[in-house]
């Protein structure tokens, strides 16, 4: 008896195994059936999971379309080139209204309610802010929420030369709001939204003018451009303005796009100084254009030279509507409408990358 105890605790204890110390071989593979819901939520579970996920990742540069269906507490995920489409639940209830989106973080605003929040899709993290109790024409934010330099602004123009900016910056507890008298006009009809480079907010008017904001500051600043055109379309004797003005940004440069209803997008880039249209082909670009906020990116296969809108489902036909520069022509048809209110463009899952 004494020898078969001696042997007992001789013996190697085993290593308690878990899941976790998969072979990556397998991690891969077991990734590589999952479907999307499931593939963000086991690249959540540790960091090996994560790194399995990626590894089966397929390069995307492209941006998916993110929408809030008009019931129910999810949000729909669309992916424009494979034409698919995903549900995901959202941590509250009454999430309606999405205001920005920014390095896979989404702005959304309570229905009937001053509260805002950040949402990550992809983490599910949920990042509260103060309530924000004035009205708002346009509003953005710098860099994602998670960052030191995140900058959040709003802009509502007043009158005609008095315009209010809202700022709220990391790690503070209330917004600041200051009121600025223009010396130039300012259309509050058809403006730009306002998008971020070079540590400042820039908003672009119908009028021909650059709003350049410097949350540092809080200084901002007017310039008018007579390079800009907006001509004025006359059908049955009735004039039409633009109907919206996207603002973006590549590379730190400016770029100005707008629409007439269903004509062909006109597009601008600020190149030292000046505005040049880009009339017969992008340089390689795709534009992703939506209402509150507006990206680009370079080379991406089967979408270059042209412009997309975060609107799908036209005519039963799952496929975002867009205007190539290439084939001078819409699809998959003639738009009635450019945009849906609603919809934004988003990063897509970060191990899709």
């Amino acid at each position: 008896m004494e020898s078969n105890k001696d042997d007992n605790n001789s013996r190697p204890k085993r290593k308690k195994v878990s899941i976790s110390d998969l072979p990556a071989c397998v991690l891969a593979v077991i990734m590589s059936l999952l479907s999307l819901e499931d593939s963000i939520r086991a690249s959540a579970v540790c960091k090996a999971w994560h790194e399995a996920a990626k590894s089966v990742a397929v390069v995307q540069k492209y941006l998916w379309v993110v929408s809030i269906p008009l019931c129910g507490n999810s949000i729909d995920l669309f992916d424009p080139l494979q034409r698919k489409k995903y549900t995901m639940n959202l941590p509250k209830t009454g999430l309606t209204d999405f205001c920005y989106s920014k390095d896979g973080w989404l702005l959304i605003r309570k229905s009937c309610s001053l509260e805002f929040l950040f949402f990550n899709p992809y983490s599910r993290k949920l990042i509260s802010l103060p309530e924000y109790d004035l009205k708002f024409h346009e509003i953005a934010f710098s860099s994602a929420p998670t960052s030191e330099t995140c900058t959040l602004v709003t802009l509502n123009p007043i009158s005609e030369y008095i315009v209010a900016i809202g700022t709220f910056y990391h790690g503070a507890t209330e917004w600041i709001t200051t009121t600025f008298q223009c010396c130039l006009a300012f259309d509050p009809n058809i403006l730009s939204n306002l998008v971020y480079t070079n540590n400042r907010f820039y908003c672009f008017t119908s009028g021909g003018v650059l709003f350049e904001f410097d949350p540092a500051s809080r200084t901002l600043k007017q310039k008018a451009w007579k390079d800009v055109i907006f001509p004025e379309i006359r059908n049955n004797e009735f004039s039409y303005r633009p109907k919206k003005l996207y603002l973006m940004e590549h590379k730190g440069e400016l770029i100005l796009m707008y629409t007439y209803g269903s004509e062909k997008p006109v597009v601008y880039k600020l190149v030292s100084s000046k505005w040049e249209e880009m009339s017969s082909t992008l340089d390689g670009l795709t534009i992703f254009a939506s209402m509150w906020c507006s990206e680009t990116r370079i080379d991406v296969l089967g979408m270059k030279d042209s412009v997309y809108f975060p609107k799908y489902g036209v005519h039963n036909n799952m496929q975002c509507v867009s205007y190539s520069y290439d084939d001078a022509r819409y699809y998959p048809g003639q738009p009635n409408q450019l945009y849906s209110d609603g919809n934004l463009w988003i990063d897509p899952p970060p191990f899709l990358k």
